[in-house]
């Protein structure tokens, strides 16, 4: 069972260790069913190769939530480094899946010179492969360098700027969902803001929480005019659509998922 007052306690970590270990396993039986089934064996050095790059790619792959998750529980990162860290793993991903199919593809190209019984690795198909994989690469690169010098234009312009006046408090995203009943009628509704709806909540024992801001139909991100939250989603009876949002005063406003 679960701690509750620790929900990333030692059961938590045990549970990653088993699934990093898992998906590695899985990785390594899901490639070598697959290139013994295309090669009939792993033997060459080419196909080793090609079993060795996919296994660790697509493990990789894998435990890449894993890895974010890790930082956003620690709270280590802040909104630019996330998405810095987001594109850098998606970059790693796009040119070690790249060089999957390249290796992949030109071993199938050059299967009958693979298995012919030379000795070491074909210069044929190690020049197909880098060369192939290289220039598949130069318009993703351009992408990439694009998207870094975004995001870094956006982080210094932000950081340049006054820090928010909002408040922030760490509340865990499982705690700030609203009654499944209530989430599926909100959906229903045309949102107010962008993936966004102002509501008033209506506890069990008769206080409203008036402007709460709920993303996703579900999610409670803010409440207006609050130093703490002061309730759990489970005393939630109701809620109320708000027919006009108050007057913007950011210093009012209290962001529950700790980032600022």
């Amino acid at each position: 069972m679960k701690n509750k007052r620790d929900p990333y306690g030692f059961q938590f970590w045990l549970g990653w260790i088993f699934q990093f270990a898992g998906s590695f396993l899985a990785a390594a039986l899901f490639w070598t069913a697959l290139l013994t089934w295309f090669f009939g064996k792993i033997s060459e050095p080419e196909i080793v190769t090609v079993w060795a790059v996919a296994v660790f790619g697509s493990w990789f792959i894998l435990i890449t939530p894993f890895m974010r998750k890790k930082e956003q529980i620690w709270k280590r990162l802040n909104d630019d480094e996330e998405k810095a860290v987001d594109a850098f793993l998606q970059g790693i991903s796009l040119f070690t899946g790249l060089l999957v199919l390249s290796s992949l593809g030109w071993s199938f190209v050059y299967k009958a010179r693979i298995f012919s019984g030379k000795t070491g690795f074909d210069p044929a198909w190690v020049k197909a492969v880098t060369g192939t994989w290289l220039f598949s690469l130069l318009p993703f690169l351009a992408v990439l360098y694009r998207k870094a010098d975004r995001i870094f234009k956006n982080a210094e312009a932000r950081q340049t700027n006054s820090a928010p006046k909002f408040r922030s408090i760490f509340i865990e995203k499982q705690k700030r969902f609203i009654p499944g009943e209530m989430a599926a009628r909100l959906a229903k509704i045309p949102p107010a803001l962008e993936n966004g709806h102002v509501v008033h909540l209506i506890l069990k024992d008769g206080r409203k929480i008036p402007h709460v801001f709920v993303i996703n139909s579900k999610e409670v991100l803010g409440v207006y005019d609050r130093s703490e939250l002061g309730f759990e989603m489970k005393e939630v009876a109701d809620i109320e659509l708000v027919d006009a949002l108050p007057a913007y005063e950011e210093e009012k406003w209290l962001r529950l998922d700790g980032r600022i």
